[in-house]
């Protein structure tokens, strides 16, 4: 079936005032008002965004200047650390079905019918009043429900002689996974690998998570007493380094461009909400109040780039401004000392 609606009911109904036309109008200029004043505050969140996205610590600088090394090269020292080597299991733990293995998590779903609920809002005309109404929607919707799930369990391993523990530790890893179904006799079936079925309501299976005890893994933290278990950076990888180092940039150019996003679309809505009130009141006049919205929208836009992309640069570069500002402060006085003389010797 997929997904069916079984019910539509408003569960929430605000009076916003008479829907006649000079009314509404005056209620968005009360909005608008009210929207000028929070934007100083977008504003201000923007460019405390702007400086820490420039500023925020990078995982792949850090990770970048260790060189990777062998256990028995680090045997004894203490500090922060990059070691690789494949595993020495001392411990393994059994996944279900799976067997020993070095790490696994596990989920038993079922796949069932499972009722959902959406809420939208909208504003309708009742009888003269502008009533705003909140509407649930509760639908039917077949979807995979976990009934039993493990969380994360790790094995006890070391790298050679370096013992780690790996709790506290941010994994990047490239995991194996097994998916079972159940038969007709409620057995667990391992699918073949990029095997896929379409489930039907009451069908079970079992999706497990692992890595194996064959592992080549490079761990990244504070190494005390042979043993790694936190630090400012601690990353279990079974990446290469190379891939390692790709990951971490790219996860970080992510987040990086993800700020900037933010902060432009919190400078948007600043800049647009200051002049949010002469708008709403330029939405008085038919066709002008909507032509208004959209240059001013365009500028906001283009504006609030232009001091991202600036702040940006301001920030990251700030030595060379201060010394072109240095340069032209210096240009200027001997300038104006240059003139000063001249004047002096033609007297």
């Amino acid at each position: 079936m997929g997904e069916e609606i079984i019910e539509k009911k408003v569960v929430k109904s605000v009076d916003k005032g008479s829907s006649n036309y000079l009314a509404k109008k005056y209620r968005g200029v009360k909005s608008a008002v009210g929207a000028a004043c929070t934007a100083p505050i977008l504003i201000i969140i923007a460019v405390v965004l702007l400086f820490y996205s420039e500023g925020f610590n990078k995982s792949s600088e850090l990770v970048g200047q260790l060189s990777l090394r062998t256990p028995s090269e680090v045997a004894g020292q203490s500090g922060i650390v990059k070691v690789g080597d494949k595993v020495t299991v001392v411990s393994p733990v059994v996944a279900p079905e799976v067997g020993e293995v070095l790490y696994y998590s596990s989920a038993e779903q079922e796949y069932q019918q499972v009722e959902e609920k959406e809420y939208d809002t909208e504003t309708v005309d009742r009888e003269g009043r502008e009533v705003e109404e909140t509407v649930e929607t509760t639908k039917l919707v077949d979807k995979w429900v976990d009934t039993r799930t493990t969380d994360p369990v790790w094995g006890e391993f070391t790298l050679g002689e370096i013992k780690i523990d790996p709790a506290a530790a941010t994994l990047k890893m490239d995991y194996s996974r097994a998916e079972y179904w159940t038969d007709e006799f409620g057995d667990w079936v391992k699918l073949a690998q990029g095997e896929t079925r379409t489930p039907e309501l009451g069908d079970e299976r079992l999706v497990v998570t692992y890595l194996d005890t064959e592992q080549n893994l490079i761990v990244v933290g504070e190494l005390n007493n042979d043993k790694i278990s936190g630090g400012s950076q601690y990353i279990i990888t079974n990446k290469s380094d190379s891939d390692l180092m790709k990951t971490l940039k790219t996860e970080e150019n992510f987040w990086y461009w993800f700020l900037k996003v933010i902060i432009w679309l919190l400078l948007v809505i600043g800049l647009t909400s200051i002049i949010g009130p002469l708008l709403a009141l330029l939405d008085f006049i038919p066709l002008v109040g909507d032509a208004a919205r959209n240059v001013a929208g365009l500028i906001a836009a283009v504006i609030a780039f232009l001091m991202v992309l600036i702040g940006s640069l301001l920030i990251k570069f700030w030595w060379l401004f201060l010394i072109l500002l240095v340069l032209i402060v210096g240009g200027m006085i001997a300038v104006v000392l240059y003139i000063l003389n001249k004047k002096k010797d033609d007297k």
